[in-house]
């Protein structure tokens, strides 16, 4: 996990909806519990003894850890193996993910890898279907155009013969030198057309989706703060003073903004001319710019989305 600004809480996926009502309940259950367990077992046994369905129960598993787990660069690469052959890979992935899980239960510290293992540990245990998957992920405006290159570890569980979204690391909280836990429901079950924008899967299929994004529209994408604004132009991520004096900006939302501001680096600057009316609309002057970098908008004092700038 990176530097990266916490994106707004918006609805659960809408193919959860039947089950929403009682996901405020789970998570005031969970956290009753203790902040400890001394093995995943324990901690499965008392989800099961709470919990009737899957999604419950799978959400009291995100909301557990999300609330018990910090982020702490450290524990990468605790339990490194080898192996030469696929049997030998098979066991020692399991031996792999039943001592990763049991320290990350009991430490209460993880990097991505201990997050995602700790979840499929106790999905299975809870006869869960789930996976680990890894890709490349987008927290800094300095990744916009980046070379790929596998970053991060998040899940995918099944239910019902549906496939769904988890990435409890960024649930949790926030990393900038230290651990920061905001605790984000936004990464339980999140739309697939949204989770594309800042998660990239080693393998495609896993992104739950039909149409193709390639990892070069991944990359040059603008960095996302905020799906609640739909982006309309530009689309690139990255703006080239040298070739450009104006750009306009255009986003699609149905929420009402009363102030627009942006970020040139670290200084802030308001826009005065703002069109709306089912889009927002406002034009930047990038003439005389040297060594800016980075570029971010903030509508309603709140960070929406940012550029790299060349």
């Amino acid at each position: 996990m990176k530097k990266r600004i916490l994106i707004h809480l918006i609805l659960l996926c809408v193919s959860t909806i039947g089950w929403t009502q009682n996901y405020k309940l789970v998570d005031s259950t969970v956290l009753t519990y203790p902040t400890k367990f001394g093995s995943t077992s324990k901690l499965a046994k008392r989800i099961s003894t709470d919990f009737s369905n899957d999604f419950e129960k799978t959400r009291a598993v995100f909301s557990w850890i999300a609330n018990n787990v910090a982020y702490d660069p450290s524990e990468y690469g605790k339990f490194d193996f080898e192996y030469s052959s696929k049997t030998e890979l098979e066991k020692k992935e399991k031996e792999y993910e039943k001592k990763l899980s049991k320290r990350v239960i009991s430490k209460g510290k993880a990097v991505c890898e201990g997050y995602s293992t700790l979840f499929k540990v106790l999905c299975d245990k809870l006869n869960i279907k789930s996976k680990v998957v890894t890709g490349g992920s987008k927290t800094q405006i300095k990744d916009i155009g980046k070379r790929y290159y596998s970053d991060h570890a998040w899940n995918i569980v099944f239910i019902e013969n549906k496939k769904y979204l988890v990435d409890v690391t960024w649930g949790a909280g926030t990393y900038e030198n230290r651990f920061e836990r905001k605790v984000d429901y936004f990464f339980f079950f999140t739309d697939p057309k949204l989770f594309i924008k800042n998660h990239y899967p080693d393998y495609y299929e896993n992104a739950l989706l039909n149409e193709k994004v390639s990892k070069k529209e991944f990359l040059n994408e603008p960095l996302i703060y905020d799906y609640t604004f739909e982006l309309i132009s530009p689309q690139n991520g990255i703006i080239k003073k040298s070739e450009v004096d104006k750009v306009l900006f255009r986003f699609k939302t149905d929420k009402d903004v009363n102030s627009i501001s942006y970020d040139l680096d670290s200084k802030n600057y308001p826009v005065n001319q703002i069109k709306s009316g089912g889009t927002l609309e406002f034009e930047i002057d990038f003439t005389n710019l040297e060594r800016q970098r980075e570029l971010v908008f903030y509508f309603d004092y709140e960070p929406v989305i940012g550029f790299k700038l060349k």
